[in-house]
């Protein structure tokens, strides 16, 4: 009915409204303020919450990217999502549900803009080399056993351009409008159950192939910093564990598990 949603209680029922996933989303907890969405979801994880616990935040007071970065976002007008995964995985194929979530997010955004997106290994959905999306992985581990992963995703969805950090794009500005950041968010969960039940099924090398179509990175120039060291040359794509590999200018290839990539103006 025309104008239910207006009226539901919060956001969390907004988004539940209708939304029809079997596991992503049976429980959704929303927030108009907290420190990290991440956060929320990890400690629903430590206290045995089942899988699919999705986490929404209209502001994060301490968000963070990878790397230890800081993930600024204006008050309401961006998609500040974290969600669970129960499900036991070995560690190397944590790095895959990096992949896979900038899978679901990019699928989500072409349907809605058709515009040339890419996906910049690992995490980062950009338009024009500008940051749409960035996702952080994070887990409880031991040994080589995981326990549980959160999966944090920031959407710049309906921020202008002055509000967001410098190299930084949002849908609104894409598009030339403003987005129903319910609708969006309804729609990637729903994309985001697709893609975790291939990933239950073993589909590794199909999700992998997939997000290779989104790829801006593979032949790229790129610049790759480590912990201890940079790597340059060309990224010629990814394997079936999510790990980058760069030609370098002897000629040898490097495989890269983890590690911050720049992309370079290629030459002429």
């Amino acid at each position: 009915q025309p104008g239910l949603e207006a009226q539901l209680a919060n956001v969390a029922d907004e988004i539940a409204y209708k939304l029809g996933t079997q596991t992503i989303g049976h429980e959704i907890l929303s927030y108009d303020e907290l420190d990290s969405t991440n956060d929320v979801a990890f400690k629903r994880g430590e206290q045995g919450a089942k899988e699919g616990v999705c986490v929404f935040a209209e502001h994060q007071k301490k968000g963070r990217g990878r790397l230890g970065r800081v993930w600024q976002a204006p008050k309401g007008k961006n998609l500040l999502l974290s969600y669970l995964l129960t499900r036991r995985l070995r560690t190397w194929q944590v790095s895959i549900n990096t992949l896979r979530a900038a899978l679901s997010v990019i699928k989500e955004a072409l349907k809605m803009s058709g515009e040339t997106l890419g996906i910049k290994w690992p995490n980062d959905i950009v338009f024009e080399e500008k940051k749409l999306c960035g996702v952080l992985t994070e887990m409880s581990a031991e040994a080589d056993r995981v326990n549980f992963v959160v999966v944090g995703i920031g959407v710049n969805v309906n921020a202008t351009g002055s509000e967001l950090p410098p190299g930084s794009t949002s849908l609104k500005e894409i598009l030339g409008r403003e987005v129903s950041r319910v609708e969006f968010a309804r729609c990637l969960l729903k994309e985001i159950e697709n893609d975790v039940n291939q990933f239950k099924k073993g589909r590794f090398a199909e999700l992998c192939k997939e997000w290779e179509e989104f790829s801006a990175t593979t032949g790229r120039r790129v610049v790759a910093t480590l912990l201890d060291r940079k790597i340059q040359g060309q990224a010629t794509g990814i394997d079936k564990d999510g790990a980058l590999w760069i030609r370098k200018d002897n000629g040898l290839q490097e495989r890269i598990i983890a590690g911050d990539i720049q992309h370079l103006r290629n030459s002429s």
